[in-house]
């Protein structure tokens, strides 16, 4: 791995010599490499060309955003052939400076919420004029619900990795939630607009500075483009109202609390509120639902066809994931109807 991400990094003119690379971060995509070099530090990734399986749309958007706000995004570096994704015969490259004093939250407190969602509120208020056609989504279809559950039904039916039997309870949960694609499709047809979103609105994805919890930067753009605002509020409130781990299964204790729920959906709505429609407002908290019915049908497909597409840990970690998911959603129906 080491050896790769050297080789990458050649096609970036750094200056100076290489003190020390090593993995980074906890994502489940892209691998990422911490890189020291005369005192600055680099962020170096490996674009997961099985997932995002074409880097020029990615190279695209990318270009697209850093034109437009610059400000809001950490500095990328054009490698030697001009772009910000280099390919070295096999893998996709990118290099950005590594924020100093920054952090990705993870406890959650309160201020630190509200800095998350006030950092993704700026980014859909800066790109709320961009025309959508500057971006193409790198994913097709990436939060399109009536796919995810087509693409469930195909696992259930092939059962590839012979667990099918042991998911019989979830796939009945996953059932019972079949309402909110059709309340999603109302709302479309109601004229939700499409405008730019980042479509991975979670703490990780944000830095905050280190000093004061202030919004610093939005990270990993790879999902950037078209989508729905409630794609960005919901993925907030999926990830972060309830403040406990994706793969958590003993979700006994958790309790639906109104005041994370206004840290998170508040920041964000005073900060992009002059370019979403009343109609986009008041159905953010359905994003909620959507995003997290989404994300647990995606886990339960993965874990049904052997863990092809999300990094595990252990072979049983999508299953958890999707159990964590199933009942958090249980929890904000119960609480937001």
């Amino acid at each position: 791995m080491m050896e790769n991400a050297l080789k990458g990094l050649q096609y970036f003119a750094l200056q100076g010599a290489v003190d020390s690379i090593a993995p980074f971060g906890l994502g489940h995509i892209n691998d990422s490499f911490l890189v020291q070099a005369e005192g600055k530090s680099y962020l170096l990734q490996r674009l997961n060309t099985s997932v995002f399986k074409t880097p020029q749309v990615i190279e695209g958007n990318l270009r697209a955003l850093l034109a437009h706000a610059p400000e809001l995004f950490a500095k990328h570096l054009r490698g030697t052939g001009g772009n910000y994704h280099e390919f070295d015969g096999e893998h996709w490259w990118r290099l950005q400076e590594f924020v100093p004093n920054s952090y990705s939250p993870n406890e959650l407190q309160p201020n630190e919420l509200r800095e998350v969602s006030t950092g993704f509120g700026c980014f859909t208020a800066q790109f709320g004029s961009q025309p959508l056609e500057k971006y193409t989504e790198s994913i097709p279809h990436f939060h399109d619900l009536h796919l995810r559950l087509r693409q469930l039904q195909a696992a259930l039916e092939a059962n590839a990795a012979g667990r099918l039997e042991s998911v019989l309870a979830e796939v009945g949960q996953v059932q019972q939630f079949n309402w909110i694609a059709a309340r999603f499709d109302k709302l479309v047809d109601e004229g939700l607009p499409l405008r730019i979103c980042h479509n991975d609105a979670k703490a990780g994805n944000c830095l905050l500075s280190k000093p004061d919890s202030r919004f610093l930067k939005v990270v990993d753009l790879d999902t950037v483009g078209p989508g729905y605002a409630l794609f960005d509020l919901g993925d907030m409130l999926r990830s972060m109202l309830f403040n406990v781990p994706e793969n958590r299964e003993n979700l006994e204790s958790l309790s639906f609390s109104k005041e994370r729920f206004h840290a998170i959906v508040n920041p964000f709505v005073e900060a992009c509120s002059g370019v979403l429609k009343p109609i986009e407002i008041e159905s953010l908290p359905f994003g909620g639902l959507y995003m997290t019915y989404i994300m647990a049908v995606r886990f339960l497909t993965d874990y049904l066809n052997g863990d092809i597409y999300y990094k595990v840990s252990h072979e049983k970690e999508n299953l958890s994931r999707a159990r964590n998911q199933l009942t958090i959603l249980e929890l904000m129906a119960s609480s937001m109807a």
